[in-house]
């Protein structure tokens, strides 16, 4: 049987209106409690005091999440742009087309692909053993995710996952140094503005962690969505052979310079595999400050779990929320969203993913890559499915990319 982690949890959140206390821990899972208490939680965004200080018992110069999100706004406004959809898409594009033909895990591939074609976004310019750390450290990060590596591995084997991420760490450190020294090493990702604009006032360690954090968020959710993506293609002919006929009237170069905009039905498509399959399915949060939540006081260093996979599940706020049907998105649809609120695949404002619409253009980008360049071919007797895990992944769906007839693919200009 699939593993559904929410399944004992359902009940209990509709008899307590979505929020209510399990294992010592406060479910929020109703979508108004959720963007309060998010709110709230994260009302100070002043950063943690420098690692150096800390040792030397003196307070840091604040700096403010804030500072560091709006300096990857500014750089992402340019990652986004037609030229940066185009290198992402060509990315993508070499990813998928050095794996066809070969019997495959297709949701590792969707991993593969999702994250190692969006590592240059935060980080690129690095070297090949470089590159290959990093990808060391996002490879053990998944398997963790995932559950398919050791829980508690024998002591001689321990070491190891740190010793890969401590590896990595320092992979961001040198390359912090080596471009907040030299000019010339400068790169259009979300790394740069951390080296040249923000690393006086943050100092290494918070420049590093800010680094890494994007790295560690590239590893899971992206990769489970585009997963869920290749999922709902294969089992759902009936709405590849629409995205596809809306991308063979659109070019690339109109795809690149007006996102998702020029491509609806893919876009209601994407939206739909984020409401259905949302990633990640909960998320535990520290209590940062004293706040209270649908009439519960949580102190500092308490704990509480929002769930986006909960929230989109209300039945409450949406009709028929466990089938997947895109057209809900369609403008004035009965069973379409009740409200912004209700539907938060990025998470809450003030700490929702900076790189939300850039990640809405890959889903789109790989759609137009699975309809029009590749297909996937899943064995006759495979029926997957889809187990709700910390990331939703779908279970019996290996199978092999193979090349279309170019001749249908869109065109170019």
């Amino acid at each position: 049987m699939n593993r559904d982690v929410l399944r004992d949890l359902r009940g209990p959140s509709a008899a307590a209106g979505g929020v209510f206390w399990r294992a010592g821990l406060l479910m929020v899972f109703d979508a108004d409690a959720a963007e309060q208490a998010n709110a709230d939680n994260y009302a100070d965004l002043t950063l943690p005091d420098r690692l150096r200080d800390l040792l030397l018992r003196r307070p840091s110069t604040p700096v403010s999440w804030k500072r560091v999100r709006a300096a990857w706004l500014a750089q992402l406004r340019t990652l986004s742009g037609a030229a940066g959809l185009a290198a992402l898409d060509a990315r993508m594009d070499a990813l998928l087309g050095a794996r066809t033909g070969v019997l495959l895990n297709l949701p590792w591939l969707a991993h593969e692909v999702s994250f190692r074609s969006l590592l240059p976004i935060v980080l690129d310019g690095l070297s090949p053993a470089d590159r290959a750390m990093i990808s060391e450290d996002a490879i053990a990060k998944l398997a963790r995710l995932l559950g398919e590596a050791e829980e508690e591995p024998p002591w001689w084997r321990s070491w190891r996952p740190v010793s890969i991420q401590v590896r990595a760490g320092l992979v961001v450190r040198r390359e912090l140094r080596r471009r907040a020294r030299d000019p010339g090493a400068a790169r259009a990702d979300l790394t740069q503005p951390i080296a040249t604009g923000l690393l006086g006032e943050l100092g290494m360690d918070r420049a590093v962690d800010a680094v890494t954090a994007v790295l560690t968020a590239i590893v899971g959710p992206p990769g489970a969505a585009a997963g869920c993506v290749l999922y709902e293609l294969v089992t759902r002919p009936d709405w590849a052979d629409r995205l596809a006929a809306e991308f063979a009237s659109v070019s690339t170069a109109e795809l690149y310079r007006s996102g998702t905009r020029c491509a609806p039905v893919a876009h209601r498509f994407v939206k739909e595999v984020l409401r259905r399959w949302t990633s990640p399915t909960m998320l535990t949060r520290s209590v940062r400050t004293p706040i209270k939540v649908a009439g519960h006081d949580l102190d500092v260093g308490r704990q509480f779990v929002l769930s986006p996979a909960m929230v989109h599940q209300d039945p409450r706020h949406w009709r028929d929320p466990e089938v997947f049907d895109p057209d809900r998105w369609l403008p004035g649809a009965p069973h379409g969203p009740a409200g912004g609120r209700h539907y938060v695949p990025f998470g809450w404002a003030p700490t929702a993913c900076v790189g939300a619409g850039l990640g809405l253009c890959q889903l789109v980008l790989l759609c137009r890559l699975l309809c029009t360049t590749y297909r996937i071919e899943l064995p006759e007797a495979a029926t997957p499915s889809v187990e709700i895990g910390p990331v939703p992944r779908p279970l019996g769906f290996d199978g092999r990319v193979t090349t279309r007839d170019r001749r249908t693919a869109t065109p170019d200009d």
